[in-house]
């Protein structure tokens, strides 16, 4: 008898509620809402990221797309909707999609470099400079984003800049071997032909079967005048490229 009058007084507890809390039910439907589009944003963006692995690319898009139906401030939306555009070659429209991400969620992994690098692919030297510069502020131990960097001042023709962020990469310990082969380009330019011979040897002595650090060493060779290193070197590049 006694757990028959508790049930009977906790539903006139809940009918009360209902009663003098009717913005309870509200906010329990805006919630409930909130997670249904939650799971739809998740389902439209794994569908999406799946169909760009398959090289599915317009689909992808159509997917992202309706994340942003969903919601327009999704920066991951933005973000893979960006990149299935670089893969297609519509650069100004994935400048566009970055940026949207850079104004919803700065810290977003991975935005910056790819916003830069659809810069470089579209000659904004200049405004991927400022950003590479803007960001390694903030994320000094970035070896990535100074290689990038080192790429777009290279393309600036800027090399003793260049020459600073390569030497930073390899500091970091990122990617060693191409940032000895970009450091040997780099010096190369400047034509300092002992330090780029040194920084390919370095590049080799972490992967022998490396085509081009053969390739950019038999040239550095044939810039010194040493055509018997340079032959070997070319010989090497070759059986390698064979393979």
């Amino acid at each position: 008898m006694k757990s028959v009058w508790l049930y009977v007084v906790f539903c006139l507890f809940l009918s009360l509620q209902e009663e003098f809390l009717p913005g309870r039910n509200l906010v329990l439907g805006e919630e409930k809402a909130s997670m249904e589009t939650q799971l739809k944003l998740k389902g439209h963006l794994m569908q999406g990221k799946n169909m760009a692995q398959y090289g599915m690319d317009e689909e992808a898009i159509s997917e992202f797309k309706k994340c942003l139906e969903l919601d327009p401030n999704f920066p991951e939306g933005h973000f893979e909707l960006g990149k299935a555009y670089c893969r297609l070659g519509r650069l100004e429209e994935s400048i566009f999609e970055f940026k949207k991400v850079l104004e919803i969620n700065p810290q977003l992994a991975g935005v910056h470099y790819e916003l830069v690098l659809a810069y470089y692919d579209t000659n904004r030297i200049d405004e991927g400079l400022f950003l590479c510069k803007e960001y390694l502020k903030d994320h000094p131990k970035d070896g990535r984003m100074h290689s990038l960097t080192g790429v777009m001042y290279i393309k600036k023709k800027e090399v003793p800049e260049a020459i600073s962020e390569f030497r930073e990469q390899i500091e970091l310990d990122h990617q060693l071997e191409q940032g000895y082969v970009n450091l040997g380009m780099a010096l190369a330019l400047k034509e300092s032909w002992d330090e780029a011979i040194a920084a390919y040897k370095k590049a080799i002595e972490l992967n022998a079967r490396n085509p081009k650090a053969h390739y950019q060493l038999a040239a550095a060779y044939e810039r010194k005048g040493l055509q018997e290193e340079a032959q070997k070197e070319q010989a090497l590049y070759r059986e390698l490229m064979a393979r």
